[in-house]
Protein backbone atom coordinates (compact mmCIF):
# COMPACT_ATOMS: atom_id res chain seq x y z
CA UNK A 1 0.00 0.00 0.00
CA UNK A 2 1.47 3.66 -1.16
CA UNK A 3 0.41 6.51 -0.02
CA UNK A 4 1.71 9.33 -2.06
CA UNK A 5 2.72 13.17 -1.34
CA UNK A 6 -0.34 15.55 -1.25
CA UNK A 7 0.44 18.53 -2.79
CA UNK A 8 -2.06 20.48 -0.62
CA UNK A 9 -0.71 19.11 2.44
CA UNK A 10 3.01 20.11 1.57
CA UNK A 11 1.34 23.85 -0.11
CA UNK A 12 0.05 24.29 4.33
CA UNK A 13 3.58 23.51 5.64
CA UNK A 14 4.19 27.12 4.22
CA UNK A 15 1.61 28.28 6.30
CA UNK A 16 3.43 30.45 8.67
CA UNK A 17 6.18 32.06 6.00
CA UNK A 18 2.62 33.72 4.59
CA UNK A 19 1.53 34.51 7.97
CA UNK A 20 4.52 36.39 8.67
CA UNK A 21 4.21 37.82 4.85
CA UNK A 22 1.09 39.72 5.98
CA UNK A 23 2.14 40.44 9.57
CA UNK A 24 4.91 42.02 7.64
CA UNK A 25 2.36 43.63 5.13
CA UNK A 26 0.09 45.41 8.07
CA UNK A 27 3.21 46.51 10.22
CA UNK A 28 4.95 48.05 6.92
CA UNK A 29 2.99 48.21 4.37
CA UNK A 30 5.46 50.90 2.33
CA UNK A 31 8.18 49.17 2.39
CA UNK A 32 6.22 46.17 0.20
CA UNK A 33 4.68 48.97 -2.07
CA UNK A 34 8.47 50.43 -2.95
CA UNK A 35 9.45 47.09 -4.04
CA UNK A 36 6.17 44.82 -5.20
CA UNK A 37 8.75 42.53 -6.92
CA UNK A 38 10.27 41.73 -3.40
CA UNK A 39 6.86 40.71 -1.92
CA UNK A 40 5.74 38.60 -5.17
CA UNK A 41 9.24 36.56 -4.99
CA UNK A 42 8.27 35.83 -1.47
CA UNK A 43 4.61 34.95 -1.56
CA UNK A 44 5.16 32.79 -4.73
CA UNK A 45 8.16 30.59 -3.63
CA UNK A 46 5.88 28.47 -1.44
CA UNK A 47 3.84 27.57 -4.76
CA UNK A 48 6.47 27.23 -7.08
CA UNK A 49 8.52 25.14 -4.83
CA UNK A 50 4.78 22.62 -4.01
CA UNK A 51 4.67 22.83 -8.06
CA UNK A 52 8.11 21.15 -8.53
CA UNK A 53 8.11 18.95 -5.92
CA UNK A 54 4.72 17.64 -6.61
CA UNK A 55 5.41 17.27 -10.42
CA UNK A 56 8.80 15.55 -9.95
CA UNK A 57 9.27 14.50 -6.95
CA UNK A 58 5.96 13.16 -5.98
CA UNK A 59 6.29 9.39 -6.89
CA UNK A 60 9.82 9.91 -5.08
CA UNK A 61 8.17 11.15 -1.60
CA UNK A 62 5.99 8.65 -0.03
CA UNK A 63 4.68 6.27 2.41
CA UNK A 64 4.76 2.47 1.94
CA UNK A 65 3.28 0.01 3.97
CA UNK A 66 4.94 -3.53 3.57
CA UNK A 67 4.49 -6.89 5.24
CA UNK A 68 7.19 -6.32 6.84
CA UNK A 69 7.84 -2.91 7.27
CA UNK A 70 6.79 0.54 6.59
CA UNK A 71 9.04 2.76 4.41
CA UNK A 72 9.42 6.07 4.24
CA UNK A 73 10.60 7.43 0.92
CA UNK A 74 11.96 10.85 0.42
CA UNK A 75 14.10 13.10 -1.96
CA UNK A 76 17.74 12.15 -0.77
CA UNK A 77 17.39 9.02 1.42
CA UNK A 78 15.08 6.01 2.42
CA UNK A 79 14.20 5.30 5.83
CA UNK A 80 12.56 1.77 6.35
CA UNK A 81 10.80 1.06 10.38
CA UNK A 82 10.59 -2.34 10.80
CA UNK A 83 6.61 -3.32 12.43
CA UNK A 84 8.18 -5.66 14.60
CA UNK A 85 10.44 -2.55 16.56
CA UNK A 86 7.84 0.12 15.95
CA UNK A 87 5.23 1.29 18.84
CA UNK A 88 2.03 2.54 18.60
CA UNK A 89 1.13 5.33 15.85
CA UNK A 90 -0.55 8.29 16.85
CA UNK A 91 -1.21 11.96 15.90
CA UNK A 92 1.23 14.52 17.27
CA UNK A 93 1.09 18.50 16.53
CA UNK A 94 4.66 19.98 16.05
CA UNK A 95 5.17 21.83 19.49
CA UNK A 96 4.75 25.44 19.25
CA UNK A 97 3.39 25.48 15.61
CA UNK A 98 0.06 23.34 16.44
CA UNK A 99 -2.23 26.08 14.51
CA UNK A 100 -0.55 26.38 11.47
CA UNK A 101 1.82 23.37 10.94
CA UNK A 102 0.51 19.59 10.07
CA UNK A 103 0.55 17.37 12.11
CA UNK A 104 2.77 14.56 12.67
CA UNK A 105 2.82 10.83 12.88
CA UNK A 106 4.61 10.00 16.15
CA UNK A 107 5.58 6.83 17.40
CA UNK A 108 8.49 4.85 19.28
CA UNK A 109 11.19 3.29 17.53
CA UNK A 110 13.57 0.79 18.85
CA UNK A 111 16.26 0.94 15.52
CA UNK A 112 20.15 0.50 15.79
CA UNK A 113 22.58 2.16 17.15
CA UNK A 114 22.48 5.99 19.21
CA UNK A 115 19.71 7.11 16.68
CA UNK A 116 17.52 4.13 17.32
CA UNK A 117 18.13 4.38 21.13
CA UNK A 118 17.15 8.39 20.18
CA UNK A 119 14.05 6.85 19.05
CA UNK A 120 13.19 4.71 21.21
CA UNK A 121 13.31 7.48 24.00
CA UNK A 122 11.61 10.37 22.66
CA UNK A 123 10.36 9.14 19.34
CA UNK A 124 10.12 9.58 15.48
CA UNK A 125 8.20 11.95 13.61
CA UNK A 126 6.93 11.88 9.71
CA UNK A 127 5.07 14.74 8.20
CA UNK A 128 1.44 13.55 7.49
CA UNK A 129 1.70 15.40 4.42
CA UNK A 130 0.86 12.07 2.65
CA UNK A 131 -2.91 10.54 1.30
CA UNK A 132 -6.17 12.06 0.35
CA UNK A 133 -7.15 12.12 3.58
CA UNK A 134 -6.35 13.52 7.30
CA UNK A 135 -3.57 12.62 9.49
CA UNK A 136 -6.10 10.32 11.80
CA UNK A 137 -7.33 8.92 8.90
CA UNK A 138 -4.12 8.05 7.74
CA UNK A 139 -3.34 5.92 11.06
CA UNK A 140 -6.12 4.35 10.90
CA UNK A 141 -5.20 2.61 7.54
CA UNK A 142 -2.17 2.08 8.55
CA UNK A 143 -3.16 0.44 11.69
CA UNK A 144 -5.51 -1.71 9.59
CA UNK A 145 -2.97 -2.64 7.45
CA UNK A 146 -1.02 -3.86 10.43
CA UNK A 147 -3.62 -5.52 11.85
CA UNK A 148 -4.61 -7.29 8.77
CA UNK A 149 -0.74 -8.53 8.04
CA UNK A 150 -0.74 -9.63 11.70
CA UNK A 151 1.87 -7.29 13.11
Amino acid sequence: MTFELNAGKLLGMFAPLWLLLGVSLAVNPDAWRDDPWSFTWVAMTPLAATGVLWLFGRRRWRLELTPDAMIHHTLGRTEVFAWSRMGPIGVASVPGLDLVMPSTLHFAYAGEGVEGMAGKAIGRRLLTVFGDGGAKRLVRHIDDYRRLHGV
